[in-house]
Formats: C-alpha cells, sequence, structure tokens
C-alpha cells in the first residue's frame, strides 16, 4: 500500500485582491491499497471547511490477461473503430484476443447510459450554481471486430448495434423523449502496394432511428437496402455514410476525409458530421535535422442547405536542428485561416425598398503563431555547467472584412549556471507587447518589460534548500509608464528520511501604478508538510522474521549468561 498525507495553511496581506480568504488551511490523504494485484486508491480532502472523498467503487475495473486473451469486466471500453464504438465507456463484458495467427477478434456486450427520469426544474447547490438534468432511456449496446492481418496487409470488419429500452422510462415522458436505435457497419483496411507505397482507409455505415415509437416503415436506395437487415426501419430513420482514405509513401502521405451531414453513432460522445478535409503532409527525420510540415483544407454544408458556410485552411512546419552537442534549434510555424459565409435570407417586403435584395455577408479571419528557440549547454563535465537560450513567440488574430487584429510578441532571454558550494544561478529577461485594434477604434500599444533573479542553495547532501528570486516590471500603454510591479520570493524546504517534507514560503508583490490601476502591495506565507509512504508486504514480513530472529538471539544470549554463572555456595 501506497499513499500520502499532506497539509497547507497559507496567510495573505492584500491591499487590492479583497476576493481571497486571509486564511486557508487544507488537509489531504491519498491511500492507495493493492489487494490481489488490484489497486484501490482513495482520497480524502479538507479546505476551508469543506470535505470532499472519492473511492473508487462507484467505477470497477477488471480486465484480467492470460497470453493473448484479455478479458474485459465492469466499466470499461474497448476501441473498435472510429465510425462506431470510440472510447465510449460501458458497464459489461468485453473479450479481445489477439492471437499470433492473422485474426483477431474483439467483441462487447454492455449498458452505455442509465434510465433516468431527469430533473427540468432548477436547483442550486452550495456554491449557487443551478442545475438540471433531462430524462434518459436506459441504453445498452453489442459489438465486434473481425480482423485479418499477414504481412503488411489488414484488413477489419466491425458492427455495433445500440438500442433505448422503450419500458426504462415512464410514458408520461413521451412527449419529451423518444427511444432511440443505432446500427453501424464499418469497415478499416491498410495494404502495401509496391514497397513504401501504401494505400490505408476507413469507411462507415449508419442506420439512425430517432423514434422506436413509431411504425416501421421500410426506406428505399442503395444504403438503407444495405443496412435493412441489421436495423427495423421507420419514419425517423436516417442512414449517413463516412468514410477516410488515405495513401502514403516514405514521409509524405495524402488523406481525404468526407462523413455525410447527419452522421451519427451512438459508440462515441461527441461526433463532428458534415464536413469534407484534404490533408498533405511531409515529414523526414534526418541525422541533425527533424521536419515535419502539413496543410489541410476542409469545408462544411456539404448538402448546401445551412445558413452559413465555412471553408478553412490550416498549415503547420516544425523544424528541430541539431547543430552540435551543445547548441540546438527550434522552430515551428502555424496558420489558420477561416472563410465564414452568411447566406442572404429572403427578406423581400413590398413595403420596405431598403431591402429588397439583401447582399451576403462574408467574414474572412486569419490566426498565426511562430515560435523560436535557440538553446546552448554546457558539457557536463565543466566545472561551472551552465545554459543559456533564446525563446520567442508570436501569436496574430486578424479579421479582414471589420479590419480588426490582435498581434501578440514574446521573447524571453535566460540563462543558469552551477556555481561552486551547490550554489545555482538563474537569471532571465522577460519582454512582451501586443498591438490591438477593434471595430471603429484607434490602434493601442501595450509593453511590458522586466528582468528576474533566482539564487538557490543547497545544504546537508541535498537534504535542506533554500532559493530566492526577484523580479521587476515595467507596463507601458502607448509611449506612457502605466504602472510597474516588484517581487520578491524567498522558499526553503526540507526532506528527511526521503518521507517527510517540511516546506516554508514566503511572497511579497509591491504594485506602483497610474490613473485607475489599483495600487499597493500584497504579503503572503505559505506553510506545509507532506509524508509519503509505501508499505511492501514481503518487506513488513522479512521485517517481521528478522526482528523475531532477533528476539529470540537476545533471549538465547541471556540464558546462556544465566547457566554460566557458578553458585557462589
Amino acid at each position: 500500500m501506497a499513499g500520502s498525507i499532506g497539509a497547507q495553511a497559507s496567510s495573505r496581506l492584500s491591499d487590492w485582491n479583497s476576493i481571497q480568504d486571509p486564511l486557508a488551511y487544507s488537509i489531504q490523504i491519498q491511500l492507495n491499497p493493492v489487494l490481489y494485484g488490484f489497486s484501490l486508491p482513495f482520497s480524502f480532502c479538507l479546505a476551508d471547511n469543506r470535505f470532499s472523498f472519492t473511492q473508487p467503487f462507484s467505477q470497477l475495473s477488471f480486465s484480467p490477461s492470460y497470453k493473448w486473451i484479455q478479458l474485459h469486466l465492469g466499466r470499461t471500453s474497448i476501441n473498435m473503430h472510429p465510425y462506431g464504438l470510440s472510447g465510449h465507456q460501458f458497464d459489461g463484458i468485453g473479450l479481445s484476443l489477439t492471437p499470433d495467427f492473422p485474426l483477431h477478434f474483439s467483441v462487447m456486450y454492455g449498458r452505455l447510459a442509465k434510465a433516468s427520469q431527469g430533473d427540468t426544474s432548477l436547483t442550486t447547490d452550495p456554491d449557487g450554481i443551478f442545475h438540471s438534468s433531462m430524462p434518459a432511456y436506459r441504453r445498452t449496446a453489442y459489438a465486434f471486430k473481425l480482423g485479418f492481418s499477414h504481412k503488411g496487409q489488414q484488413i477489419g470488419l466491425h458492427f455495433l448495434r445500440a438500442d433505448d429500452h422503450k419500458q426504462s422510462l415512464s410514458p408520461v415522458f413521451h412527449p419529451y423523449i423518444s427511444p432511440k436505435a443505432n446500427a453501424v457497419l464499418a469497415l478499416d483496411f491498410s495494404f502495401c502496394l509496391y514497397k513504401d507505397l501504401r494505400l490505408n482507409g476507413q469507411a462507415g455505415l449508419s442506420s439512425y432511428t430517432g423514434n422506436l415509437l413509431e411504425e416501421t416503415e421500410n426506406k428505399t436506395g442503395l444504403l438503407a437496402s444495405m443496412m435493412r437487415p441489421f436495423l427495423r426501419q421507420r419514419p425517423s430513420t436516417s442512414i449517413h455514410s463516412a468514410y477516410k482514405i488515405g495513401l502514403s509513401f516514405k514521409g509524405i502521405s495524402l488523406s481525404y476525409e468526407r462523413i455525410s451531414p447527419g452522421y451519427e453513432t451512438m459508440g462515441a460522445y461527441y461526433f463532428n458530421q458534415d464536413f469534407e478535409n484534404v490533408v498533405l503532409s511531409f515529414a523526414r527525420n534526418f541525422s541533425k535535422v527533424d521536419i515535419k510540415t502539413d496543410i489541410g483544407w476542409q469545408r462544411d454544408d456539404l448538402a448546401r442547405n445551412k445558413a452559413s458556410r465555412m471553408d478553412r485552411i490550416v498549415g503547420s512546419a516544425y523544424l528541430n536542428y541539431r547543430i552540435n552537442e551543445k547548441f540546438s534549434m527550434t522552430a515551428s510555424y502555424s496558420n489558420f485561416t477561416a472563410y465564414t459565409q452568411i447566406k442572404p435570407v429572403d427578406l423581400t417586403r413590398p413595403d420596405d425598398p431598403w431591402i429588397q435584395n439583401p447582399d451576403t455577408v462574408a467574414f474572412r479571419q486569419i490566426s498565426q503563431q511562430a515560435q523560436f528557440c535557440f538553446s546552448y549547454a554546457s558539457s557536463s563535465q565543466s566545472p561551472y555547467p551552465q545554459q543559456a537560450g533564446i525563446d520567442i513567440s508570436y501569436q496574430s488574430s486578424r479579421e479582414k472584412s471589420q479590419k480588426t487584429f490582435n498581434d501578440y510578441v514574446y521573447a524571453c532571454f535566460r540563462h543558469g549556471i552551477r556555481l561552486a558550494g551547490e550554489y545555482q544561478l538563474q537569471s532571465a529577461l522577460n519582454f512582451s507587447t501586443g498591438i490591438d485594434r477593434a471595430a471603429f477604434s484607434p490602434t493601442s500599444f501595450s509593453y511590458s518589460l522586466g528582468p528576474s533573479v533566482v539564487l538557490s542553495k543547497t545544504f546537508l547532501k541535498k537534504s535542506l534548500r533554500f532559493s530566492g528570486g526577484l523580479n521587476y516590471y515595467w507596463d507601458m500603454q502607448g509611449k506612457k509608464t502605466s504602472g510597474s510591479l516588484a517581487g520578491l520570493r524567498l522558499r526553503g524546504s526540507y526532506t528527511l528520511a526521503q518521507t517527510h517534507v517540511f516546506d516554508l514560503q514566503f511572497n511579497g508583490r509591491l504594485r506602483f501604478a497610474k490613473g485607475n490601476r489599483d495600487i499597493g502591495k500584497e504579503l503572503q506565507i505559505v506553510a506545509g508538510y507532506n509524508y509519503r509512504f509505501r508499505l511492501d508486504p514481503e518487506k513488513l514480513k522479512l521485517k517481521a522474521i528478522e526482528r523475531k530472529k532477533e528476539r529470540q538471539k537476545k533471549k538465547n544470549a541471556k540464558l546462556l549468561r544465566y547457566n554460566s554463572v557458578t553458585p557462589s555456595w
């Protein structure tokens, strides 16, 4: 059994932050007993007169395995197909068979959702948050996947059937909610066409019924005839398809995915639909250089029946260059462009000549992000090892039609060195700037600049550690200084017998501001204690045996001394 016991108390004195309590405390206990190979974590927390408790029995799961056989019991999940059973938890049983021969098989049966009468009335918790819940039917499902793989060729067939139980909910809720059913037939494959040229893909057909209380009615069409044997069709039944196909050669890959509008599966908590995208990517690792780049295009409103349509273009690039043992460089860039078109609405009114032919409204949004890092690390054999680096990041968000934008740049120059006597000195210079412009407003500029220094020292074979830090920042709006902030941090920690940790912190801040901004000081003291333990049954038995032997040894020695004494008479 392993666990920890911790306590923390803090006191705060602030001139501007009156939301937080001046005195706060917390006590935490974590226990993780192991019973017959099963881990049972418990946690207890008492913080500011509020008690919380978590235990593992609300979600009990067992997954024993023997060679290539694995059994799933309790609350668990199995990923079979992205268009079918994909990560949804269930209460039931599952089996996975992955033998050495080409065939693989997985099967499950269980409950996806419990029946709930719901509570549509708004109730509040102790924090004043409103809560309500909708009624729900009991939902069960069964699924299987049969796969074949041999010499780089792979193909798999997946089937999912999920149903709501009509009798699990009172008929009074029928006007508000109806029982549903879903059947999914899916396929995935991966074939080697020629050497490094591979073809892979996934496809799925979903038959989804929105109301099981309706009379049966056969749908027409090829997809409906294919799914008719798996789910009885009704007027609310809809059949949709989804597929993804890709071609890859060494580090180059091209993929296309299309999910029809209305595609749904009960095997996933959340599912995106009504879109298609194309992605071209390249990734290659050289001796000193790693390169990865991709570009993709996505659009929605495939049926052209939405009020708006969106096109997205996404591109990214990553470069890692290991110059030598001391110098390295990393750079990345990503771009997201979205074009949204709001279609015209028929607002023609004979009595108002101003809205006879409304125009289409279009928005173009561009988001960019770039990062650059240059690092230096001296040899570990150096008497004074040190590290240094430059970090630069850039973020930009623009809306073309309204001519609004937001640009942000952050730069940091950092340096660290280990001095004699177990001293460590870390310093940094931080700079940030922001340029904003809202609609029909002038452009605003803001800057922030400041250094920081941290010095740390260890004693008593690194069991005692002290550190202290200073930082100072200037804030500027345009050409004027709007304020500054100075901070001091002191911290000491002591580790006893590698299990007891005592910690004490002091934080202080001074704010100097102009105008309507808050000014003043803030002081905080934090004291903490943590005890970590681990009880090994085998070691406890060995220690008990050793103590027993030691007691027996002392007893024998005492008897030997008594028997060796010669009477004086």
